[in-house]
């Protein structure tokens, strides 16, 4: 079990130090210690902006493991009374800031605000570094992207979040128009920035549309997200990259939903009945035929002992799309483009339209398209064909909470008095001088 990460910036940093110390960058005693004043060497920006990126990118597995737990995507099948909590919609207000086991819901947020701290430095350091030539630089686009990433995905979880460092808690929505506007304004700086190429370019412009195509769409500015969703190039991924060599580098959704490592979630029985454990994917409930975006193993003949959880009760299907420590974990896709338009147009009223972009994704993995009801409550019919397509285009992403509870499906999908969104971290309560303890007045109860 993973502990709480050291900064991943400091890390990238050391490594970047150690390799280069022989040519007496820095002049300390220790070659791999690193000052604020060493870090502002040119030679190593490049390695400040990859550790900011890095930091969002580490803080993605334990924001997808703890939005799912809530949600009814994952279920705890562990030993944790902090997972099981989640799990159960339970939220203890008391918990403490630092718990003896780690990898709490409060981790998973420490991990989210300490990714848009370092970005924010990152950004300072590069302004007071380069100067007037900074805003031009594609590794200012670099941490100014992911400080925006970090906002959308604190926003997607938690119901009241600071929106920088030291301020009072602003709501969920405040967070996403946060985002948004960050996202927008990226958008020029990455067109004039002095990119090696052009495709560096586009990459960088696919991620601020795509981000700035979400962000918006959970605000309700539909027209908009519509124009930053069809600006993505069709085939683009922006994936958080995870590793084998350390730790804080490790993709716990392998660590925990894996049965080659330890087996303390699954996804939650609701969705087991529809699993074809011989084939090992999920069958699609409107045409069942199975469904290669969800994959999921189970030791049918319990050979090795792993048909259960860890708490011996459960059935346990492992994850399969995150089998490895290095397995990446997608933050923003082409065909979640898709689906914002599809959901653009089911918000107009425009339901063909709407099946139309989601049959791009189905037809790409083999399944037969959607048809547009002619009896009963098309709109309902057609939300819920959406909602299933955002389910299997972005499952294990930290995406599945954000959706059911904004269509206020909590109680639909998994019972009353849960808590409908994640709190914010104690740790972060307790630190910040304009919050405090006892102050939050959410997430609201189903």
């Amino acid at each position: 079990m993973r502990h709480v990460r050291n900064c991943f910036a400091l890390c990238t940093l050391t490594a970047v130090a150690a390799i280069l110390g022989c040519h007496n960058i820095l002049s300390v005693d220790n070659p791999q210690a690193i000052t604020d004043k060493g870090a502002d060497n040119p030679l190593l920006l490049s390695a400040v902006a990859a550790g900011a990126e890095g930091d969002f990118h580490v803080s993605m597995d334990l924001a997808s493991i703890f939005t799912g737990l809530l949600s009814d995507e994952f279920m705890h099948v562990g030993s944790w009374v902090e997972w099981e909590d989640v799990s159960q919609g339970r939220i203890r207000p008391n918990w403490q800031a630092n718990a003896t086991f780690a990898n709490t819901y409060n981790d998973a947020e420490n991990g989210l605000l300490l990714a848009r701290g370092t970005s924010v430095l990152a950004a300072q350091r590069f302004e007071r570094v380069m100067g007037d030539t900074a805003h031009t630089s594609p590794l200012f686009v670099t941490v100014e992207l992911a400080r925006a990433w970090t906002d959308l995905y604190l926003a997607l979880g938690v119901c009241q979040v600071p929106p920088a460092a030291g301020a009072a808690m602003v709501s969920d929505t405040a967070l996403f128009k946060q985002a948004a506007d960050t996202f927008q304004a990226m958008i020029p700086l990455i067109q004039a920035a002095h990119f090696a190429n052009a495709a560096d370019r586009q990459t960088r412009l696919n991620q601020a549309h795509a981000g700035a195509a979400r962000a918006n769409l959970m605000i309700g500015n539909y027209d908009v997200a519509l124009q930053h969703a069809q600006a993505v190039s069709t085939g683009f991924e922006y994936d958080a990259v995870f590793s084998s060599n350390s730790g804080f580098q490790n993709n716990a959704m392998s660590i925990q939903g894996n049965a080659n490592y330890n087996r303390s979630f699954t996804i939650r029985s609701i969705w087991q009945p529809m699993i074809d454990t011989m084939a090992s994917e999920m069958r699609d409930p409107y045409s069942g035929q199975l469904d290669s975006r969800l994959q999921f193993s189970h030791d049918n003949n319990n050979v090795r002992g792993y048909d259960k959880g860890v708490d011996g009760v459960h059935k346990f299907y492992s994850i399969v799309k995150y089998s490895s420590y290095a397995s990446p974990i997608v933050i923003s896709k082409s065909s979640e483009m898709n689906l914002i338009v599809a959901e653009v147009n089911w918000h107009k009223g425009n339901f063909q339209a709407a099946l139309d972009a989601m049959n791009i994704n189905r037809a790409a993995v083999g399944l037969p398209a959607f048809t547009l009801p002619t009896s009963g409550d098309v709109s309902t019919q057609v939300r819920d064909m959406l909602l299933q397509e955002r389910f299997a285009e972005l499952f294990g992403t930290a995406q599945r909470l954000n959706d059911i509870y904004r269509f206020n499906l909590i109680t639909a999908r998994l019972g009353p008095g849960r808590a409908t969104k994640l709190p914010l971290s104690r740790m972060e309560q307790l630190a910040n001088p304009s919050i405090g303890d006892g102050k939050e007045t959410c997430p609201r109860i189903s």
